[in-house]
């Protein structure tokens, strides 16, 4: 069970995991800000899997922190 409701806005009703999502890419695009510079895109194998990986990690926690 989510603690998040459903919200309506303007007519359309939007999951709890909606607003998860948004959060986990704002999140996302913050950190891959930050490890850009660092140089870690130089060690990884496939930046886009790395990415890919990221965001799915990051969903993950933010879905367990909120269920």
């Amino acid at each position: 069970m989510t603690l998040l409701p459903v919200m309506v806005i303007f007519g359309l009703s939007f999951p709890p995991i909606f607003f998860e999502l948004l959060l986990s890419l704002a999140l996302f695009f913050v950190l891959h800000r930050v490890l850009q510079p660092t140089g870690i895109y130089e060690f990884v194998w496939h930046p886009a899997l790395f990415n890919s990986a990221l965001f799915c990690c990051l969903f993950y926690l933010i879905s367990c922190f909120f269920s």
